[in-house]
């Protein structure tokens, strides 16, 4: 497969209407908590809020897909290139938190569930931390969805960009995160790779944008990521999405490489490091990044 993959153009966002004709067949998705849009208008969120911050979500409900590469790397991206920026750490392993452990801020990611948590103002980047007390946020009560999007809407007087981390399940965190959303991008890890669990990723954004009024969301695509680029395997499952699903498939991916792991061990962009693996690595996330700075506005 010769065909430069990455420079395929493709139209990714996703609004209810255009998505709605391709899911109209498939089960009701899966959310795992109930609410209205009534419920919504009686909190006081708006259903289309003013905040100028953008919040993005990296979301898969599989772990080892890569979620927290890219996010800590779009976090560092975005404050390199001079955007006050707050990364989310919802994900209780706290690999995230683990990596930037010296941007932690006043506020935990836990206590953004909380009614009027705010997150101080701070230059560059800053980290809201996972702890264990975030396992407990799922069991609780169904209108802490809503405090989160209300505590980052309030945090968006301060920083231009949030980036959240999100864990590995559908349960209210993951939920929260959505309603949150201004974009959304979904890693998935082509090993793996199914038009099942492709139907339900984008179920799940259509399932919150309907039920919780945030039409105004923008999916940014189906990131392949982890690629291995020499396993015939891996580039025949990356051409079966383009052929499914190639309208919801972001325009690049993510080769796996050493200097990922480096990276994090260090706890610095991979494109800091010096050896030729983690410099390479360096430029085709860069790749990825700059396009999904781009799209943010």
């Amino acid at each position: 497969m010769n065909e430069d993959l990455s420079a395929r153009p493709h139209a990714l966002s996703i609004v209810t209407g255009r998505l709605q004709s391709r899911v109209t067949s498939l089960p009701r998705p899966r959310i795992v908590v109930q609410t209205t849009v009534s419920m919504i208008a009686q909190s006081g969120v708006p259903l289309r809020a003013t905040s100028r911050m953008k919040t993005i979500v990296i979301n898969n409900q599989k772990g080892g897909v890569g979620k927290t590469t890219l996010a800590v790397h779009l976090a560092w991206y975005l404050a390199e290139n001079g955007r006050r920026v707050v990364i989310v750490d919802l994900d209780a392993q706290g690999n995230a938190t683990d990596t930037l452990a010296r941007h932690a801020g006043n506020a935990s990611a836990a206590e953004l569930f909380r009614p009027s948590a705010r997150i101080g103002a701070s230059a560059g980047l800053t980290l809201a931390p996972a702890d264990t007390s975030l396992t407990d946020v799922d069991r609780g009560d169904a209108s802490t969805i809503l405090t989160l999007r209300q505590n980052l809407l309030a945090a968006g007087e301060h920083f231009d960009a949030c980036v959240i981390d999100t864990p590995p399940s559908l349960g209210l965190r993951s939920v929260a995160a959505l309603v949150a959303a201004t974009h959304v991008v979904s890693p998935i890890y082509l090993e793996d790779y199914s038009v099942k669990g492709v139907k339900g990723l984008l179920q799940t954004f259509l399932g919150v944008q309907q039920r919780y009024g945030r039409s105004d969301a923008t999916f940014l695509g189906l990131l392949p990521s982890l690629f291995n680029t020499k396993s015939p395997r891996q580039r025949a499952h990356l051409e079966q999405l383009l052929r499914d699903a190639g309208k919801y498939v972001f325009p690049g991916h993510i080769v796996a490489r050493d200097g990922y792991a480096e990276a994090v061990a260090e706890r610095a962009p991979v494109w800091a490091l010096k050896r030729r693996s983690a410099q390479e690595a360096g430029r085709e996330i860069r790749a990825v990044l700059a396009n999904i700075a781009e799209r943010l506005g």
